[in-house]
Order: structure tokens, then C-alpha cells, then sequence
């Protein structure tokens, strides 16, 4: 028989008989499992055998003188071993990673064989060693990688199969920032201030620490509000970004030095050039403040009306016995509290004018 030895499933296989004694022309009978098979023929061609198939022949000889006529061969069997379909999968340890990033890929085989050979391929072509695995840190964005497998395994068809692609997003690095205002640098002492954060590239969930002159304050979010500071504190903010490929992961904010200045009362006094006069006289009020910031307003008052204007001083003609002028000054000091102030009234004396009569 060829070959002599085990065979896959489907493969063909040569039968050939030699006879003694057989004459000039004797005929063969070939039989599978002892059932007649094949043609008149030394050779028998088949590639139906199953495993452990029995064939014989049996040859009948036209030589004269013989006994008997017909002659049996031995017996032959061949192993025959089923067809496999060799298969590879690839995975990756990571596929969307930052520029630089090692990445490893692991072949799995199925009916390799004892000694089955591994060829990588990136974009088409061969990279790496006969290996199951296959690492490299330069990958490109888009890159795609394969792996081809030679099988080893006995009848294994097709011999040579290829991996599922697994393609590598590489992703560029980028670098986070984060910038801390506050609506003015200067604030009242025990006043509420509000720091808001403006982030660049901070990811989804990004993490912030604010600190106070660099001890950890805040509750972790994106404003800090506080109404403790002191004159000089420094504010900045950390962030921690978890955007893909940050770097570095963790930036600091500019600085505000907060000026806090304590809290003031503002205070304001009125004097006239006179309080004791003849009706229809101009008085002059003139206001005098104190805490009353860069730009002070001034409300006059005769009783409880309203007069004048929003100025320092006052003058009128018109005043009446026992008016009392005031004047509420309102301060635009940033730390005033209150914000007004009321002066002392100034009470008018105004006498009657009269017609001088003289008698002789």
C-alpha cells in the first residue's frame, strides 16, 4: 500500500499486488471488509477508506499446473485520521491606548498541531518571532494587527489560516490646565467669596483640591466658597484630570492673594454758618463724613422731606422756625456696615422780619 501508514480522510491511497505463479495474465479480486471491491486490476486506487478498513486480493492465476487456481493475499489496514480545520483568534491587552504604550497580542490556537508556526503581520506586513505572542510600543493610530497560523496538526486543512484583526486606536497625549478666578481680590472681612475653576482637557469626571496658603480646603468641586479668609491668604486649585492619555496628570492653578479688609462704620456730621436767623436768609449746611468710601451720596432732609441734592452741602432761604435739617450719607466703602449713616439735626431758629417805627 501508498503510503504505508496512517492517512487523513479523503486521501488517496494505492493498493498493488504481486503475484507468484500467476500466470501471463491472471485476475485479481479486490475486497474491502471481505465485500468485492475495485477493478481487474494489480493496483487498486481509493480515497474512501474509512479508519481500520480490512482489504485483501484475491488473485486467480492462468498458469497451467496449479493448485489451486486462486490465491489470497494478506490482509492490510490503514489508520485514518479525520481532516481538521486549524483556527486562531487574537486579543490585545489594550485597544485604545496613548502614544508609547506597550501593547501585547495573544494568539489562541485550535488544531495547531504540536508545532504549529506564527507569523504576525501589521498592516500586511511581518513583524515579530514564531510566537503566540507578539508586543510592540510604537504602534500608530489605526494601526491593524493579524496573526497567520501554520498548522503542524496531521490532516489539518486548510494548513494555513489567519486571526481576526484587531485594529489600535493611539490616542495623542494632551495636557490639562485649570485657571481660578474670584469676582475681586479684595473682600470684607467675614465675607462670603465664591472661587470658580475653568478647565481645559479635565476629562469626565475631573478631580479638584483647592488649598489656602497649600493646605487642603474645599469639598472637591469646581468652585470653592469660603467666609474665613485673612488679609494675604493665596488660593489656588489642583486638578486631576482622567482625560485619555493626560499629561501630566495633575496641574496647579494660577494664584489669588486675597486682600481682606475689616469691616467700618461710616459716621457723617452737619454744620451750618448759622442756626439763628431772620426769615428769607440763605443757610449753608456743609456734611462732613467719615468711612464714606471714594464717592459718598448725600440725601438732605428738612423734617422728614426730602431736599437738595446729592452733595456735600446744602443751602436754603426758606427755612421755617424749629425746621430741623439732617442729612443721611450712603457709602460706597467696600467693608462699610451699614452702608448709611444719619447726622444730627440741626434745629433753625428764624425770626419774623417787622417794619422798625421810630416816635419822637
Amino acid at each position: 500500500v501508498s503510503p504505508n501508514s496512517g492517512v487523513c480522510s479523503g486521501a488517496s491511497v494505492t493498493f498493488t499486488a504481486t503475484p507468484t505463479n500467476g500466470g501471463s495474465s491472471p485476475t485479481y479480486q479486490w475486497k474491502r471488509n471481505g465485500a468485492n471491491v475495485g477493478p481487474n486490476n494489480s493496483s487498486f486506487v481509493t480515497s474512501s477508506i474509512a479508519n481500520n478498513d480490512f482489504f485483501t486480493c484475491v488473485m486467480t492465476s492462468s498458469a497451467s499446473c496449479v493448485s489451486p487456481t486462486t490465491a489470497t493475499s494478506n490482509g492490510l489496514s490503514l489508520t485514518v485520521f479525520p481532516s481538521v480545520t486549524p483556527s486562531i483568534s487574537i486579543s490585545a491587552s489594550a485597544t485604545s491606548v496613548c502614544a508609547g504604550t506597550n501593547v501585547t497580542f495573544t494568539a489562541t490556537a485550535n488544531n495547531g498541531g504540536g508545532a504549529p508556526v506564527y507569523q504576525w503581520k501589521l498592516n500586511g506586513n511581518n513583524v515579530g518571532t514564531n510566537s503566540a505572542t507578539y508586543s510592540n510600543n510604537a504602534l500608530a493610530n489605526n494601526d491593524i494587527v493579524v496573526c497567520e497560523l501554520t498548522s503542524s496538526a496531521n490532516c489539518a486543512t486548510p494548513l494555513t489560516v489567519n486571526s481576526n484583526a484587531i485594529a489600535i486606536t493611539v490616542n495623542s497625549f494632551v495636557t490639562p490646565t485649570i485657571g481660578i478666578t474670584v469676582p475681586s481680590t479684595t473682600v470684607c472681612s467675614g465675607q462670603s467669596v465664591v472661587f470658580s475653576s475653568s478647565i481645559t482637557n479635565g476629562g469626565a469626571t475631573p478631580v479638584y483640591q483647592w488649598k489656602k496658603n497649600a493646605s487642603n480646603v474645599g469639598t472637591g468641586l469646581a468652585t470653592y466658597t469660603t467666609s474665613t479668609l485673612a488679609n494675604n491668604d493665596v488660593i489656588t486649585c489642583e486638578l486631576t484630570s482622567n482625560a485619555t492619555c493626560a499629561n501630566p496628570l495633575t496641574v496647579t492653578s494660577n494664584s489669588l492673594t486675597m486682600n481682606v479688609v475689616s469691616s467700618a462704620v461710616p459716621s457723617v456730621t452737619i454744620v451750618s454758618n448759622d442756626t439763628d436767623i431772620c426769615a428769607g436768609t440763605t443757610v449753608n449746611f456743609i456734611a462732613s463724613a467719615v468711612n464714606g468710601g471714594s464717592a459718598p451720596s448725600y440725601q438732605w432732609k428738612v423734617g422728614s422731606t426730602n431736599v437738595g441734592t446729592n452733595s456735600p452741602s446744602y443751602s436754603s432761604n426758606s427755612l421755617t422756625n424749629g425746621q430741623v435739617v439732617t442729612v443721611v450719607m450712603t457709602s460706597n466703602f467696600a467693608c462699610a456696615s451699614p452702608t448709611t449713616a444719619t447726622s444730627s439735626g440741626i434745629t433753625m431758629v428764624v425770626n419774623p422780619t417787622s417794619a422798625p417805627t421810630v416816635s419822637i
